[in-house]
């Protein structure tokens, strides 16, 4: 019998790892969400008296306080696996390579602040938050999901130059978690960054130029991995995360993982 907490368990991987987790029925699973009512994820614990949903905004601090202090009433004070999912992009912004950002100060925040509020400072406040259950826990795992984007290898492979402020701050995800693993080894906790892998979470009928702009990342992405043939699924980004999940010990604790295991095999 294991116990989880999810970030961003509302959709995409999210709500994947929360329905594979949900599925043994021994596990019990705290799946953290700004909208405890959104339809997708009240269904989801509708079919798993496990599942318990939590209302928790990583980006304020006294509400992710709250969150873990609910989560410790379900659990009697102890988790074993807390996973960091939660991210926001500034989309209009994506497509821009870093000559093309602007001299704005206001507009630069505007670009950034989404990306850093989920992974540097909404994983910052997440960990915090719910280390003293992790503590108490019997695997004391903690995971980040973060990107191959933020590899300095993979981008200078692909030239992949877009998505500046989402790969700067999924690299600075990748530096505090491995500052986290140093700080807990003495205290048993794993921390580990982890890619998920290219993963198709789009809901509903793809847009023409969501199609074109997919097309030229894969020829990109072939670059690094010329067997690449397009997406995955959520469904198989989530198993296999699982199990390098399952796999994380003090060897792997701190480093950037991709879901097959390793630091290659990104896509």
């Amino acid at each position: 019998m294991s116990s989880y907490a999810i970030t961003g368990a509302s959709k995409g991987i999210g709500r994947e790892f929360v329905r594979q987790l949900a599925a043994d029925t021994t596990n019990t699973i705290l799946a953290i969400v700004r909208d405890p009512e959104s339809t997708d994820i009240s269904e989801l614990a509708s079919k798993h008296p496990n599942l318990h949903v939590i209302k928790g905004d990583i980006t304020d601090p006294k509400s992710i306080l709250e969150a873990a202090s609910a989560a410790a009433a379900i659990t009697g004070g102890k988790l074993d696996v807390l996973i960091h999912n939660s991210n926001a992009v500034d989309m209009a912004s994506m497509s821009a390579s870093p000559t093309q950002i602007p001299f704005d100060a206001e507009a630069v925040r505007g670009i950034f602040d989404p990306s850093l509020s989920t992974a540097i400072y909404g994983g910052l406040w997440a960990t915090n938050a719910f280390l003293p259950l992790i503590e108490k826990g019997i695997q004391k795992k903690i995971v980040h999901i973060s990107s191959a984007m933020a590899d300095l290898d993979f981008i200078n492979k692909t030239g992949v130059s877009y998505g500046v402020a989402y790969a700067v701050a999924k690299a600075g995800m990748n530096v505090q978690v491995a500052k986290y693993a140093a700080e807990l080894a003495p205290r048993g906790i794993k921390v580990l960054a982890l890619s998920p892998g290219w993963v198709d979470t789009w809901e509903g009928e793809k847009p023409p130029q969501v199609v074109q702009a997919q097309n030229v990342m894969l020829k990109q992405f072939q670059a690094a991995e010329p067997e690449l043939k397009g997406q995955i699924q959520p469904e198989e980004s989530v198993r296999k995360s699982l199990q390098v999940i399952e796999r994380l010990d003090a060897e792997t604790s701190g480093l950037l993982l991709s879901h097959n295991g390793d630091k290659g095999r990104w896509l």
